[in-house]
């Protein structure tokens, strides 16, 4: 068997067809990936990633395989040499297994030697070799496993005829149904009810997933037994002995073999993520929700296209392998389907748009700027719909953090996906939406000032306001109080409320102002002063461990305010101007809370020192000052005439002074021995110690406000909470506001998924720049130098071997 493994070999790697096929599949895999512009071009991905080659390589191997294999048994069959190979003492097993080893030898020198894209991705990485290896070894041995399909394919091809074009065709076709048809077929509505069954029979899904750096010892044993299966009717084909039902029956009893061994295993999904940062491994979290799913999930995507930029491309194609990985977890069905909206009509297109602005969304544009300068804007969708029943959610896949670069946004979209996906399952499985509550009573901001905040959370929320009653379990109801910039006195019998909520797990969001200012009052003054407000909550706050001193704070990191500036010859003219007392306050992006968010606008904001010895909770700073900062103490004097004066950076020297404070764990009651306020009906006696539970302190009530054009008219406007009007910019104050919500309302710690990081993998673009016809040459000329020179290597050996001079006799 080695020996005739050995001809093979020898055979099609030194036979024209041979060496043609493979010259030809490394020329056409460089011109796509380095040459022609499209979706698998490297240079244009800006991507350090070989994924694209793995995305070629099947279908250009459905074309070189069969031209490999066509001729192993058809020749032989034709020109009466098989059987020949049927009386020598060789089983038909061991004819057809050699012939396919060398197949398989063939194509794997093919696909090996297109190494050299890999490492040219690997030295144009910034850093030099910012490449996922690991994930590129596994896409190789996925690339192996298809081809060994492809050769068993081109073995039972050549099996059934004597003439080679008819191989050929009848390999090639099956090699295309195998891999794209069973899945084409799917679509095809009388076949809707086995259309999972069809798809999962294909190539296409297992070599994807392999390909993708993902390994399952489903994907592993589904190209394992098609291989065999092949094998074995191939060689029920050509065997001499045994009438033609009881060839049938072996193929027959083989396919049912592969069949049920295929379904045995199938349920019981384990996979190993070979990517570096284990993008594809589903969270902890996300499979217990997904454990829990009684109801069938039905999920439209709408970012696909072949007009799509290769960036895009990759984040639906992200969506599309989450929404994969969900389903195999999910205890009930998740259903999906992709819909290029450019394939649409006038109609559907404005029906479409119409069903976003219902939701407040819209096409997101894109412009890209071609070879030739031309400047091109798409509209594009980056939504993905999902539905429970008559429930409906539309999940934004696209990121669009001002602080972020392009990229950047892209690569946060890609880690984001799951928590998005997951969440948005997790509230449309929710049979009663969560309840929060605006504390009312003590001076808070009022409705119109939070409304932009109150609106977006009503989308996923319950949302209350209201005053405290007599009833000490008043707010127990509630998943989340937000107490938003409160400006008088609370009671002893509201502190006791609002105590014994926190005791028995209620989650607090404390917005507190320790000084009455606002910059509303320069509007009609050229200054302002600040006092300290005594709001009572000084020591219920130092109990739980958190002190707000009421001092203000400067940071020369700041945001701009606009300036009335008399001009010569000019009049007054409006000028922007740094306002030292709206603070751009930093954001912990080692918190998801506040990862990859933009800075968040304070407005005279305060800080916050943790205080007390013996604390069971846990602080975590999620908003600081800058390293440029300065405190005043009450009275706070602040004045426009100062705008004019060159800061001095000396007295700028406090550093890092946190503004908003995270704290988990277990918090001693602020009325520990102390009785009941004798205002209240408390049927329980006074929890001492709290349950596990977390709130968030922020000192700054501004954060949470809106600004209210004006306020006192009939039509008052609302600017969008975090949008300043001035620099139009959005900060980060909104999504800050409705990621503590989440995190505090989230007991399965999903946000937590926010954490995931998605290494980031550009390409060096100065060196593209510099050295692209270099790049092109190189992956072209050095595979086919490989190849020819295993090939000089075989024809050399096999001369050497064959042409030794005969010694003569006397």
């Amino acid at each position: 068997m080695f020996q005739l493994f050995k001809k093979e070999t020898i055979l099609l790697l030194t036979s024209p067809t041979g060496a043609l096929a493979i010259i030809l599949f490394h020329i056409i895999t460089s011109l796509l990936l380095w040459v022609i512009p499209g979706p698998n071009n490297v240079i244009y991905s800006a991507q350090a990633s070989a994924q694209p080659l793995f995305d070629i390589a099947p279908w250009l191997l459905l074309i070189i395989i069969p031209a490999t294999t066509m001729r192993l048994l058809a020749e032989e069959k034709k020109s009466g040499t098989l059987q020949l190979l049927l009386i020598r003492p060789l089983r038909t097993s061991q004819i057809t297994t050699a012939k396919f080893l060398a197949a398989l030898a063939t194509a794997s020198l093919a696909i090996l030697s297109t190494i050299v894209h890999p490492i040219i991705i690997y030295n144009l990485a910034v850093p030099i070799g910012n490449i996922d290896i690991a994930a590129t070894v596994g896409s190789y041995i996925g690339l192996l496993f298809l081809a060994a399909v492809y050769a068993a394919v081109g073995i039972l091809a050549s099996a059934t005829t004597s003439s080679q074009i008819t191989a050929l065709l009848l390999s090639a076709t099956g090699c295309l149904v195998l891999y794209a048809g069973l899945d084409t077929i799917a679509q095809i509505p009388m076949f809707q009810p086995f259309a999972l069954t069809l798809q999962d029979a294909g190539i296409a899904p297992h070599y994807q997933n392999i390909s993708r750096g993902i390994l399952t010892p489903q994907d592993v044993i589904y190209f394992v037994s098609l291989t065999i299966l092949l094998l074995v009717a191939a060689n029920a084909t050509i065997k001499p002995l045994g009438t033609t039902a009881q060839k049938t029956r072996t193929i027959v009893v083989a396919t049912a073999i592969v069949i049920a061994l295929n379904s045995a295993i199938k349920p019981l999904y384990s996979q190993i993520d070979l990517t570096a940062d284990k993008r594809f491994t589903l969270a902890p979290q996300t499979i217990g929700l997904l454990d829990t799913l009684s109801q069938n999930i039905n999920i439209v995507t709408y970012l696909h296209g072949s007009n799509l930029n290769p960036q895009l491309n990759r984040l639906g194609q992200s969506a599309v392998q989450t929404i994969k990985q969900l389903s195999q977890y999910a205890n009930a069905e998740i259903s999906h389907v992709a819909i290029d909206p450019t394939k649409f009509s006038a109609e559907q297109t404005r029906q479409l748009n119409q069903q976003l602005a219902a939701v407040g969304l819209a096409p997101v544009p894109i412009i890209e700027t071609k070879e030739n300068q031309q400047k091109t804007q798409t509209p594009t969708y980056p939504y993905a719909q999902i539905c429970i029943g008559e429930k409906r959610h539309w999940v934004e896949l696209l990121e669009n953090q001002p602080a972020l670069s392009p990229s950047e946004n892209l690569n946060f979209s890609q880690e984001t996906i799951e928590y998005k996906f997951i969440t948005s399952i997790q509230n449309l499985a929710t049979s009663e939406p969560q309840k929060i509550a605006f504390l009312e009573g003590h001076g808070e901001l009022s409705e119109l000032d939070v409304v932009d905040i109150t609106d977006e959370l009503a989308k996923q929320y319950i949302v209350h306001r209201g005053t405290i009653s007599d009833d000490a379990s008043v707010l127990d109801n509630y998943k989340i109080v937000i107490i938003a910039k409160p400006t008088e006195k609370f009671s002893e019998k509201d502190k006791y409320v609002v105590d014994q909520y926190l005791m028995r797990g209620g989650r607090l969001l404390w917005l507190v102002d320790p000084i009455t200012i606002t910059l509303d009052t320069l509007q009609n003054n050229s200054h302002t002063i600040g006092l300290h407000t005594d709001l009572n909550l000084t020591d219920q706050l130092f109990i739980y461990g958190v002190r707000i001193n009421p001092q203000t704070v400067q940071d020369l990191n700041c945001a701009m305010i606009p300036i009335s500036v008399q001009q010569p010859n000019r009049g007054t003219q409006i000028h922007p101007m740094p306002w030292s007392y709206s603070p751009l306050l930093q954001t912990n992006s080692a918190n998801p809370i506040t990862k990859n968010l933009p800075p968040v606008k304070g407005d005279f904001a305060s800080f916050i020192d943790s205080v007390g010895e013996a604390r069971t909770a846990t602080t975590t700073v999620l908003l600081r000052t800058s390293q440029y900062t300065k405190t005043q103490q009450p009275p706070v004097f602040a004045t426009l005439a100062d705008l004019g004066q060159q800061p001095d950076p000396q007295e700028y020297s406090q550093r890092f002074l946190p503004v908003a404070t995270l704290h988990e764990g277990v918090f001693a009651s602020a009325f520990q021995h102390r009785p009941v306020p004798r205002q209240l009906n408390a049927a329980a006696p006074t929890i001492q110690q709290s349950v596990p539970t977390k709130q968030i302190v922020v000192a700054d009530g501004d954060i949470i406000r809106n600004q209210v054009r004006h306020r006192h008219s009939a039509n008052p406007k609302i600017v969008p909470l975090g949008y300043d009007e001035l620099s139009r910019q959005t900060f980060g104050n909104k999504q800050f506001i409705l990621n503590a919500v989440q995190y505090l309302a989230d007991d399965n710690q999903l946000i937590n998924l926010k954490n995931r990081t998605h290494i980031p993998r550009p390409l060096d673009r100065q060196k593209i720049t510099e050295g692209t016809t270099g790049i092109k040459v190189v992956s072209t000329i050095v595979p086919i130098v490989v190849v020819a020179l295993a090939i000089l290597v075989v024809v050399f050996i096999r001369r050497r071997r064959y042409a030794k001079p005969h010694t003569q006799n006397g």
